[in-house]
């Protein structure tokens, strides 16, 4: 109001001035809320997650994790939440190399110590079904959404297995888990050993 007062006694052209002021109002204005439009446009939105799980050895990244709270542990921390458990990650050199199971898998001689998802009292198990390039690229995955027709028929029942073994980037896997959740995910990057990890994007079908 100080400004527009100040525009009608001392300037002539206070109309022109005015029209300028009102476009520059406007233009932040409209600025503004691009900007907060952008924000928005966050992880938040995609129907995708990115997950790295750390082999048995691996010290700095979580070797377990749970699809229900999206939440990585460390093998004691896994211990301690057996039920919300729904992925590890392992690898066997002489084997299956870098491998994504579940504690209901047969774990025999992978981990060590009291802790050990052999002994857990609950343990539960998801199944990997290999999906064929013939029947989804890395692009089409890439272009999913959540309520996508395609996720589910590609979990094949009959033909699942309790590890994804021999994980290579851009290998991609239909699995479902204890509670029947079935989802797609692809390899993003793998480091192989002991004390290597496994990084992998998922889609849950809704």
């Amino acid at each position: 109001m100080y400004i527009f007062a100040y525009l009608i006694q001392f300037k002539p052209n206070y109309y022109k001035t005015m029209k300028k002021l009102i476009y520059l109002f406007l233009f932040a204005f409209v600025t503004s809320i691009a900007f907060v439009g952008c924000d928005d446009e966050d992880d938040s939105s995609s129907p995708f997650k990115t997950v790295m799980l750390g082999a048995q050895d691996n010290e700095t990244i979580d070797g377990f994790y749970s699809i229900n709270l999206d939440k990585t542990y460390t093998l004691d921390e896994a211990a301690s939440d057996k039920a919300n458990i729904d992925l590890l990650c392992y690898y066997d050199a002489a084997k299956n190399l870098m491998t994504l199971a579940s504690p209901g898998a047969n774990l025999d001689g992978v981990f060590t110590g009291t802790n050990d998802p052999e002994a857990w009292n609950v343990a539960d198990t998801t199944f990997f079904h290999q999906v064929d390039a013939s029947l989804l690229t890395v692009a089409q995955f890439d272009l999913l959404i959540a309520d996508s027709e395609l996720i589910e028929p590609l979990f094949d029942t009959e033909n699942a297995k309790r590890k994804a073994k021999e994980l290579s980037v851009n290998d991609i896997y239909a699995f479902q888990t204890e509670d029947s959740k079935i989802g797609l995910f692809k390899v993003v990057s793998v480091t192989a050993g002991n004390d290597g990890f496994v990084e992998f994007t998922y889609i849950l079908k809704e």
